[in-house]
């Protein structure tokens, strides 16, 4: 009877577990949704602020900005689909047949991925079009180039008021000696 009980009690808690889990995939796939919306209205919000547009003319842009980036991000592969070689492979001697599958399974993932480049290609094309209603061709280029980390407004930030860049940290650094701000260290009022 208690070993009954333990089991009874034990199968209950796991199809619990299962049950919060599909809801936890369910919830964090909703949230990604949300946090990826958020991101593009935000980033839209920002360019339309850089661009200094004004009232219809920022509703458009961050409207079309959004559809833009909705469709570029369905152009990814959903992580599931992504296919990458595997490094950690072991190195041995492939059977013919192995290795032609391999070469062909090469072959697939790069056919993938130039079908996903050249959807984004086209939508960035069909997308050029629309931008053109409102922001000139300098304003699209900045739209359409993927930026990294900073981007555009870390070379901004390194500019001096004037236009000139300013010297690099490294160039400052021996010119001041590497000893922080008191100095000292190599190059400093110290020798030291």
């Amino acid at each position: 009877m208690r070993k009954t009980v333990i089991a009874a009690v034990l199968a209950l808690v796991g199809s619990t577990a299962v049950c919060a889990q599909e809801r936890t995939n369910a919830e964090r796939s909703e949230e990604r949704t949300k946090a990826i919306a958020e991101r593009i209205e935000k980033s839209a919000e920002r360019l339309a602020k850089d661009f200094n547009l004004k009232d219809d003319a920022k509703k458009t842009f961050v409207s079309i900005y959004s559809d833009y980036q909705k469709e570029m991000f369905a152009t990814n592969q959903p992580q599931g689909q992504r296919q990458q070689a595997n490094l950690n492979e072991e190195k041995k001697e492939l059977s013919e047949e192995e290795a032609t599958a391999k070469i062909k399974e090469n072959f697939n993932r790069q056919e993938q991925q130039i079908a996903t480049m050249q959807k984004r290609l086209d939508t960035q094309k069909k997308f050029a079009e629309k931008f053109s209603e409102v922001l000139t061709p300098q304003q699209i280029l900045k739209v359409l180039t993927p930026q990294r980390g900073q981007g555009q407004r870390g070379q901004d930030q390194r500019m001096n008021n004037d236009g000139n860049q300013r010297r690099n940290n490294f160039e400052e650094g021996a010119r001041r000696g590497f000893g922080g701000p008191r100095g000292g260290g190599f190059g400093g009022p110290d020798g030291f």
